[in-house]
């Protein structure tokens, strides 16, 4: 009956000719104003109320001083964009005009020559309009009148809650935020989170234009690869096409795949007609690929990334084109490995059959200002900045929004796996029909739009609400079954149940991070302990225990997030405000940059366990407490990822272990402020993100104390095959003039592959003491350990070490470091030699303003001197870089 049909719906084509799809932009200068404060100005698209204000010099820069707060008022009033636009009449001579808009922010109503043609009330879905009948020929008007989403959260809560609350309805003082946040489909970021201001943003956020067409249009091609045997892929395609007044979309549809050496291209006939969904789906079932015609595409640092086109033509029966889309694919397998242990069950990624340890950090958005999130520029410095530390992984967060496609292209490029949320964090949310119409809406588009890049790997359904539900965050245990009913309703029978339906069923989905993964399906999908050590993934964060000791953190399968914060340095903070009084720690700017509830306290607190801080009088003393939170916090997550990467291969007693993912809170900012980031707002490396080349380097030597002062020696080796290795073992004292350890010990080698290893294990108490590093109370404040990887005599792994007590009881010198040659060594690169009269730790280059990348900081300096190369990412001489250049360590004679 269905190949009856398709002949009937074909032998009823239409005519001898049809046009293609025609997109015209109408993207550029628009008009905007908000009637209660009378501005009228020029505006731009995509853009937003607050960069248009700002462009036009209405406000000052958001980002600058207190601007944030004295701008809030953008927020609260309503905004009106205007664009004056000719249309002829051969454009409305085809049989669809559709206006279409990429992205609205968010609660809008679209009036074109005085019709509304719609509303929008979702900020992650496409908006289309059926526009033919307004519009005529010559010249339109288009008006996107917006509603502030303040005004919006506060009435659809008071309607919410003639029925029951709908927790938080405010997020915590210090955040500095707005309320009811969780009432609105928008990044639930905008009205502020503990790393970032609220901009309770409006705007025409990405483009808009005008599609005309006869038949249809391409809307998506969603793509999959599927092993069909061991010598052939299964290309799975599905393209969905834009309705007509028929709701069929028939004529011919030609693949065309570049590989290796050539093209494999088919054709066919089709006829298609909207499903219960109301879509145009041709389900293509099936291209074949053999694997002798394309390379597996790998994860960074385990393979290379090869990417093959595939051409999709829509023509009509005539073969005329009608449209075309294009898509990069990816030829690899992945799956979630989550087989049963005696205690819980694995969990962890499988890529072409290997298992991988996920590597990386959480990304927040490129931008609190949506618009600006789109910036190319900032994208490609962040995903670079990721591979270049051997990260393989990066999790877009549920709090933000769903990246650009060009965030997702240059993660396929790089091979830095994707693990995407959905936009759902940290609250719980309404269940009404509209809202779940809207949530289903946006899954629909948004797994369209991206589920076809490879680098995505694994989706999750939230952040955080299944814990937020069961541990009460919010006080909702007085009406439990009912927000668990809501919680299974959003999650699982919408978000889940869309997401399988658009992926037949082989996407990999977790309903929220952290879960128990197959262990919360089990239990109806809300566990009685999320987040448990021996199922899936955790998130972990501890303020008062001792941050560098493997003791203090837990030993999970998987931990998708762990931090601390750290404040930026001086240069960037100099980029938000121009009064030096501001840069005091404990001015009334710093504090109100501050957004986590005493996070400054936390962060003196826990330098203060470690580190010694110089008396407030000292004119160092800010510069200190800043340099000292950055050892602090990379100290402490160069301990805690170790410690994870150490349980990669082991099992404790309590059969916790066999970790398989370390994924550090937080990657980058959205603004200057204490946070957890390793890349600042300005795009600079902090000294997290320099270590963490090296706790995420593939091959590692990595030490620890346990409980019984034991020193535990390991070598980690994520590499598919064993190496040869001499393991190099020193011990130094603090005070070492002449660069000399007291002990060295050189021990052969071979590191399993894909693999950890415990190499070694003795009491450091009586180890130290037998060196005459001192008696069993002193000998650890004068010792410490120093450990690399030497192959053919030569070091291929980073250097480590391991402090046996606390550095601010140690006896450090005072050792003077200085940069004492700095030598050009091409364009805008150059060589600086750092020199010391004595062993130095954590020892930091900073550049000031100059924007720019160090080959190593941050580091211990355990020899007279060390070449360290510097690119500048503008053009600089020898003199600028020399006046530029500062030294600082943690002994630096200056702060004492």
């Amino acid at each position: 009956m269905a190949s009856l049909w398709v002949l009937m719906a074909l032998a009823a084509s239409l005519s001898s000719s049809v046009r293609c799809v025609q997109i015209y932009s109408l993207d550029g200068q628009w008009e905007a104003y908000e009637t209660n404060v009378g501005y009228k100005f020029e505006a731009n698209v995509p853009g937003g109320a607050y960069t248009d204000l700002m462009n036009v010099g209405i406000i000052q820069d958001v980002f600058f001083g207190y601007n944030d707060n004295s701008s809030r008022w953008v927020g609260y009033n309503n905004w009106s964009y205007t664009k004056i636009f000719d249309v002829t009449s051969a454009q409305l001579g085809h049989n669809q005009v559709n206006l279409v808009f990429e992205g609205l922010d968010t609660f809008a109503e679209i009036i074109v020559n005085d019709v509304s043609v719609g509303t929008a009330s979702n900020m992650f879905v496409r908006h289309i309009f059926d526009v033919r009948e307004v519009l005529q020929a010559g010249t339109n008007n288009i008006t996107v009148f917006f509603e502030n989403p303040v005004e919006v959260g506060q009435r659809l809560y008071n309607e919410q809650v003639q029925q029951y609350r709908i927790p938080p309805e405010c997020p915590d003082e210090a955040y500095r935020g707005e309320c009811h946040v969780n009432m609105l489909r928008k990044m639930q970021a905008s009205f502020s989170w503990d790393w970032g201001p609220a901009f309770p943003s409006v705007g025409i956020w990405k483009s808009v234009y005008l599609e005309l067409y006869d038949l249809s249009a391409i809307r998506y091609v969603l793509t999959d690869v599927v092993e069909k045997d061991e010598n052939t892929w299964s290309l799975k395609i599905n393209t969905y096409f834009a309705g007509n007044d028929e709701n069929i979309v028939r004529g011919t549809l030609n693949y065309s795949l570049t590989v290796e050496d050539g093209t494999i291209a088919e054709s066919t006939l089709f006829a298609a007609k909207a499903d219960q969904y109301g879509e145009i789906t041709f389900d293509m079932t099936s291209l074949d690929v053999p694997k002798d015609k394309v390379k597996l595409w790998w994860p960074n640092e385990y393979g290379s990334q090869p990417l093959y086109e595939l051409v999709v033509r829509y023509g009509s029966v005539q073969e005329d084109t009608v449209d075309e889309k294009r898509v990069k694919i990816g030829f690899r397998t992945v799956e979630l490995v989550q087989d049963d242990l005696d205690n819980g069950a694995t969990f962890y990624l499988k890529v072409n059959g290997v298992p991988i340890f996920a590597k990386g950090s959480n990304e927040i958005p490129i931008n609190i200002l949506p618009e600006l999130g789109q910036d190319k520029k900032t994208i490609r410095n962040l995903m670079e900045s990721s591979r270049d530390v051997h990260m393989n992984m990066l999790r877009v967060w549920g709090g933000g929004v769903y990246e650009s496609d060009y965030f997702y292209e240059v993660a396929d490029e790089l091979g830095i796996m994707i693990w995407q949320d959905f936009m759902f964090a940290c609250a719980l949310y309404p269940v009404g029909e509209d809202y779940l119409e809207s949530v289903k809406a946006e899954v629909n588009h948004n797994v369209k739009r991206i589920y076809s890049h490879p680098s995505i790997v694994v989706y999750s359904g939230n952040n955080e609400n299944e814990g937020a539900l069961v541990d009460s965050w919010y006080n909702t245990n007085d009406n439990y079954d009912l927000y668990k009913r809501d919680y299974v309703k959003l999650y699982i029978d919408t978000i889940k149940t869309e997401f399988d339906r658009i992926t037949d069923g082989r996407g990999i989905f977790v309903s929220s991070s952290p879960s128990n993964g197959k262990e919360t399906e089990t239990e109806g999908w809300v566990s009685k302990t999320p987040g448990s050590s021996i199922y899936g993934d955790v998130h972990y964060y501890n303020y008062v225990l001792d941050p560098w000791s493997s003791t203090t953190y837990p030993v999970p399968r998987f931990c998708s997030e762990y931090g601390y914060q750290s404040l930026p340095f001086e240069a960037t903070w100099r980029t938000a405000t121009n009064d030096s009084a501001d840069l005091d720690i404990n001015s009334a700017f710093m504090d109100y940059r501050q957004h986590h509830p005493q996070g400054n306290d936390q962060m003196q607190d826990l330098i203060l366990q470690k580190l010694n801080i110089p008396s407030k009088d000292s004119q160092f003393y800010t510069s200190a407490f800043i340099y000292l939170s950055q050892v602090l916090y990379s100290q402490a997550i160069r301990v805690e990822t170790e410690h994870y990467r150490r349980y990669r291969s082991y099992l404790n007693d309590a059969g916790e272990g066999y970790t398989m993912g370390a994924l550090y809170w937080q990657l980058n900012d959205v603004w200057v402020a204490p946070t957890w980031s390793s890349i600042d707002y300005t795009g600079r490396w902090k000294m997290l993100h320099y270590l963490a080349r090296d706790m995420f380097s593939p091959i590692i030597v990595t030490a620890h104390i346990g409980y019984n002062r034991n020193l535990q020696l390991y070598t980690v080796n994520d590499e598919l095959e064993s190496v040869q290795a001499t393991l190099v073992s020193k011990v130094f004292k603090y005070d070492s003039a002449d660069f000399k350890p007291i002990s060295e010990t050189r021990t052969d080698l071979t590191l399993n592959a894909a693999a950890s290893q415990l190499i070694e294990e003795f009491n450091i108490d009586d180890h130290l003491t037998s060196l005459n590093c001192g008696d069993q109370g002193s000998a650890d404040q004068n010792c410490f350990y120093h450990f690399v990887l030497e192959k053919d005599g030569d070091v291929f792994s980073p250097q480590n070490y391991l402090f046996p007590g606390k550095l601010k009881d140690s006896n450090l010198p005072l050792s003077t470091v200085k940069a004492t040659s700095i030598s050009e060594a091409g364009t805008n690169t150059f060589d600086i030699v750092i020199s010391s009269d004595n062993i130095a730790i954590f020892v930091w280059l900073d550049v000031d303003q100059i924007q720019g990348r160090f080959s190593h900081n941050g580091f211990l300096l355990v020899e007279s001197s060390k070449t360290v190369s510097f690119s500048s990412e503008q053009s600089i001489t020898l003199q600028e870089l020399q006046e530029a250049l500062t030294v600082t360590h943690l002994k630096d004679p200056r702060w004492l």
